[in-house]
């Protein structure tokens, strides 16, 4: 599909229609609300950047906003023997932050500039709220029991995740992350004890590093 002229107003250098793009009352189409040239402004990418992240989103989510049903449904074809359920929620929560219950294209745009063209702090910060599930500016070691088991989730046949030396595992990752996160030992993790422990190990650093350029358009 290739971007063509749109109704309305707007530049044709500066909208969002895809060939052959429809809408009726049984089917509406949400649309961005900003132009092209704002997103360009705001993210970092080029005209022709935002148009391929556009051309795929639609391929995927041809009404242009994806629910959480459909989020869990593509991100379970990733990992087809595990259970992606819970880990595919929690990182839908930190894509959806207006917490709409939905995706737009702009939710989703914005987050791969933060992940691409972020510095380590606000890319750090973005894996922070990802652990952080209630949002509430924190990580109790209830929550990252939770992130980690859904991981732990993601790799293994479904099913296997009652085996006692598994949950053991989870249970001593938890409690090792805890241990160095929580450099002030307050009982949970803020967002800047977690940033200023990431920012001086050079393992997770290469991890970073190794997450920007894995990020393809």
């Amino acid at each position: 599909m290739n971007i063509v002229r749109s109704t309305g107003g707007r530049n044709n250098s500066d909208n969002y229609k895809v060939e052959n793009e429809t809408a009726s009352p049984s089917h509406p189409i949400s649309r961005p609300t900003c132009s092209i040239t704002e997103l360009m402004k705001k993210t970092n990418f080029s005209k022709e950047e935002i148009r391929h992240l556009y051309r795929t989103f639609k391929q995927d989510s041809p009404s242009g906003q994806v629910s959480k049903e459909r989020f869990v449904s593509i991100f379970t074809t990733l990992f087809p023997t595990g259970e992606c359920y819970r880990y595919s929620v929690f990182l839908f929560k930190n894509i959806d932050r207006s917490n709409t219950n939905i995706i737009r294209f702009e939710d989703l745009i914005t987050t791969y500039s933060l992940l691409i063209h972020g510095s380590i702090e606000d890319r750090l910060g973005w894996i922070f709220d990802l652990y952080d599930i209630n949002k509430d500016g924190i990580i109790t070691r209830m929550e990252l029991f939770q992130l980690i088991a859904s991981i732990f989730q993601l790799i293994l046949p479904v099913g296997k995740l009652n085996y006692t030396p598994i949950i053991n595992t989870i249970e001593q990752r938890t409690d090792e992350l805890i241990h160095a996160w929580d450099i002030h030992e307050n009982g949970f993790i803020c967002k800047e004890d977690f940033i200023q422990y990431c920012l001086q190990n050079e393992t997770i650093m290469r991890s970073m590093n190794k997450l920007k350029s894995g990020i393809c358009l």
